[in-house]
């Protein structure tokens, strides 16, 4: 059963589909539209990073004890290395500054791309194959805390 790995995937889809247009609007020097997806962009990569850190990450360390060293522990590290260029991008999207939005977006893939494709082929499918019967209820609490 995929039931977790099926979800978080389909949100990186519809994350990276919001970052897209926010990027290319910013390339355009289109500041209305690059503040709209961009303000949504954050807003809803900072959902999914809750998701992960506040329910998925510790159903997994509780159930398999990796709470010093596990992969759940690098993804938590890698988002920590996020943070700083996730404030940068805040910052150009408040200033509506096209140019600092589009080198801030740059640096966050460069982390980004390779962190999400880790979760989608190790994070995940052990967070489904860990939590067995109990991933949909799981999965339920990680749509409320999105909602």
């Amino acid at each position: 059963m995929t039931v977790i790995s099926d979800f978080m995937q389909q949100d990186h889809v519809d994350i990276d589909a919001i970052a897209e247009r926010a990027t290319a609007a910013a390339a355009a020097g289109d500041a209305t539209t690059m503040v709209r997806e961009g303000a949504e962009f954050l807003k809803r990569l900072q959902r999914h990073i809750d998701q992960e850190e506040q329910l998925l990450f510790p159903a997994f360390e509780e159930r398999t004890g990796m709470r010093e060293g596990g992969p759940s522990v690098q993804m938590k590290m890698e988002h920590d290395d996020m943070r700083p260029i996730l404030e940068q991008m805040h910052a150009a999207v408040a200033a509506k500054d096209a140019a600092g939005y589009q080198k801030a977006s740059k640096a966050l893939f460069d982390i980004l791309v390779p962190h999400n494709q880790k979760e989608e082929q190790m994070m995940y499918p052990m967070l489904d194959d860990t939590m067995g019967a109990d991933a949909g209820a799981l999965l339920a609490d990680v749509k409320a805390l999105g909602a």
